[in-house]
């Protein structure tokens, strides 16, 4: 894998406040994306004797699916991801913490 930014990036939150604002029940999903290269399925040559080759991007993703109940303004460490080695094999010697930190906002 190529150690580079995520070519995407996606978070899908789901918040529950309590009756006294200061418990948040918490479903969240982040994700990261990265394209690392491509696969040839085909290559044959035309009449012309031009190369035409059929490729299909490689996707590597890491996604985080749980749920957690945070209290107002304090961070909560929500899981932890080994990614996987430039072989494609789960790197134990690396990992990704996530933290969230729930806020709430009174909105006028």
């Amino acid at each position: 894998m190529k150690k580079a930014l995520p070519a995407s990036s996606t978070l899908e939150v789901e918040p529950t406040l309590s009756a006294d604002n200061k418990i948040i029940d918490l479903r969240l999903v982040p994700e990261f994306v990265w394209h690392t290269g491509d696969t040839t399925w085909q290559e044959t040559k035309d009449g012309h004797g031009n190369v035409v080759r059929v490729q299909m991007p490689n996707f590597y993703s890491m996604r985080l699916n749980t749920s957690t109940t945070c209290v107002a303004g304090a961070y909560t460490l929500i899981g932890v991801v080994s990614p996987k080695d430039d072989k494609g094999e789960l790197d134990m010697t690396r990992k990704v913490m996530v933290f969230v930190k729930c806020s709430v906002v009174t909105v006028k």
